[in-house]
């Protein structure tokens, strides 16, 4: 099949971001399929654009193309530069999609909700089927952690929503959870729903060790280290993890280690820094391809978000890397990774808005390394036997046969 790939976010694992859609981009091709990726510029992926390539400019990456819109975006940009990026990718991708005549099926993977316009027109002018992935259920998301307050901006995000589902032969959610929420919200368009989980690249963490030295030069040997690796945002919860390590700090063996960026960074640190926790270490992103060894270095993967309900779908990439690193996790919120780590018995989960129960469960397991070890031995079989995407870019391939067949 020829299968034109839309995600504005796109990143190898030369950057420091998720690489679900290189990596079955990648597969895709592997398995015999012809693949073309329109990308934007995204601030921590790794796909650039050199002086004189204005608009768009063409890139070969492991075998598939890649067709880099010359728009950038980053989450530290205002509303409405952010809004802006969205338009102007979504306009010049349009393009592009179009110039590719002989598709056999567009798949669009959100967000933003807009890179689902370019499918939608090629849907309708070029009579090729679409297939929609939903990582966030937009507007509700934007709407409940505040980034879109318009009135007018939510009406038309709920259009463009009816219009994305209603002209897609099928639609991919990341969870469980979420595909309630779809089939619910679809109603009779139910039954177009997919789930394909986000999942990882166990091969990378099958052939990465961890890098020798990484814990001695932090200073961390010995140490029971928790890692949190993600943005640093005011949705990430680390305002948590810096109460359950005020109530640690006494305990000289239990270390955490923040890697990542966000906006709230600078404040994190001051913080940390007014409340003397020397047992917390921030450090800058690392690229995937580091990253898979860093995790091995250490013992237990934070995994929190603020409490709001629209995260009860969320199962996001960290979740399923600490897995595959072979990491017991601990969850703080209530959602598809909580309910996966209490039944396979790979992590914990504590109440939301709760350090004190946060400090309780790592003190826990920093006290009974072989309750941790049987988790993250479980974390990582349940990684290799569900979330390998190996085996989820053939339930892929078969929802693009199915949308072809539509």
């Amino acid at each position: 099949m020829n299968i034109v790939y839309i995600h504005q976010h796109f990143s190898t694992t030369r950057g420091t971001t998720g690489t679900r859609s290189y990596d079955f981009a990648r597969l895709l091709t592997e398995r015999g399929h012809r693949v073309t990726v329109v990308t934007g510029v995204y601030g921590p992926g790794d796909v650039r654009v050199r002086p004189g390539e204005w608009r768009v400019a063409r890139r070969r990456i492991d075998g598939f193309d890649v067709r880099v819109v010359n728009v950038r975006y980053d989450n530290r940009q205002s509303f409405w530069r952010r809004m802006a990026a969205f338009l102007a990718f979504m306009a010049i991708a349009t393009v592009e999609v179009l110039r590719i005549r002989d598709a056999d099926v567009v798949f669009a993977t959100s967000t933003p909700l807009t890179v689902g316009i370019p499918a939608v027109v090629a849907r309708y002018v070029r009579r090729v089927p679409f297939v929609f992935e939903v990582r966030d259920i937009w507007p509700d998301t934007a709407v409940e952690i505040g980034a879109l307050t318009h009135p007018g901006l939510i009406a038309a995000a709920k259009i463009l929503e009816r219009v994305c589902y209603h002209a897609a032969s099928r639609v991919v959610a990341i969870s469980r959870r979420m595909a309630w929420h779809l089939r619910h919200r679809l109603a009779r368009g139910a039954a177009k729903v997919r789930v394909i989980p986000l999942g990882t690249d166990v091969a990378l963490f099958d052939r990465t060790e961890a890098p020798s030295g990484w814990r001695a030069s932090h200073r961390l040997e010995g140490k029971f280290v928790v890692v949190f690796a993600g943005a640093h945002g005011r949705l990430n919860g680390l305002r948590w993890v810096l109460q359950a390590a005020e109530q640690l700090k006494a305990d000289p063996s239990i270390r955490f280690v923040l890697i990542g960026e966000g906006a709230l960074k600078p404040e994190l640190q001051s913080q940390a820094r007014r409340e003397g926790l020397e047992n917390v270490l921030f450090l800058d992103p690392v690229p995937k391809v580091r990253l898979a060894g860093v995790l091995k270095a250490c013992d237990l993967g934070l995994m929190t978000l603020e409490n709001l309900p629209v995260f009860d779908t969320a199962c996001p990439n960290k979740f399923m890397d600490y897995l595959a690193a072979g990491l017991p996790v601990l969850v703080n919120f209530d959602g598809e990774a909580g309910w996966i780590s209490e039944r396979e018995g790979c992590g914990v989960v504590v109440p939301p808005d709760d350090p004190e129960a946060m400090a309780a469960a790592i003190r826990a397991l920093a006290s009974d390394p072989d309750r941790a070890a049987e988790m993250g031995r479980r974390a990582r079989v349940l990684a290799a036997r569900r979330f390998d995407r190996r085996r989820l870019v053939a339930d892929l391939e078969a929802v693009f046969r199915e949308a072809a067949g539509a």
